[in-house]
């Protein structure tokens, strides 16, 4: 067990298999490299991806077949071997969230940036679709309502 310093939840332990390397940092955060995955509650659909180098750098995250059933990024192989993968299929996918202070119905997910996560080594790396309808504030609610109907 390990003991970091959270955003949302102050001083916590977690498990070495919560603790994800991003060697390139992520997209306009690329000096941080080490961030833990943490669970809110086990029935909470919502993670936090928080850096263990800086508290105040923390992301909410959600895996996208949550609420967007046929979300495959497109990403070529190249790019995915970077993490020792070499298919999607191989990783953790999660994408960033965004939660309105004044509407948290109106949360977006960024459907064109998604992170990867290298299952057995715990490699980690934001990406860029390739897809074009992949939006940066694809609206989570919207899109579930429209997946289950």
């Amino acid at each position: 067990m390990v003991e970091i310093q959270s955003k949302p939840f102050g001083k916590i332990r977690i498990s070495e298999r919560q603790m994800i390397r991003f060697p390139e940092g992520l997209l306009g955060f690329g000096n941080y490299k080490n961030f833990a995955l943490i669970e809110e509650e086990e029935e909470s659909v919502f993670k936090w991806l928080q850096s263990v180098d800086e508290v105040e750098l923390a992301f909410v995250v959600i895996p996208p077949s949550l609420f967007k059933k046929e979300y495959v990024p497109v990403l070529n192989p190249d790019e995915l071997s970077q993490i020792g993968i070499a298919s999607v299929s191989e990783a953790l996918v999660l994408v960033i969230v965004t939660i309105p202070n004044d509407d948290p119905a109106s949360m977006t997910a960024n459907l064109q940036g998604p992170i990867l996560i290298n299952k057995t080594d715990l490699t980690g790396r934001q990406y860029v679709s390739r897809n074009e309808n992949h939006s940066v504030r694809e609206r989570i609610l919207e899109s579930a309502t429209v997946e289950m109907s």
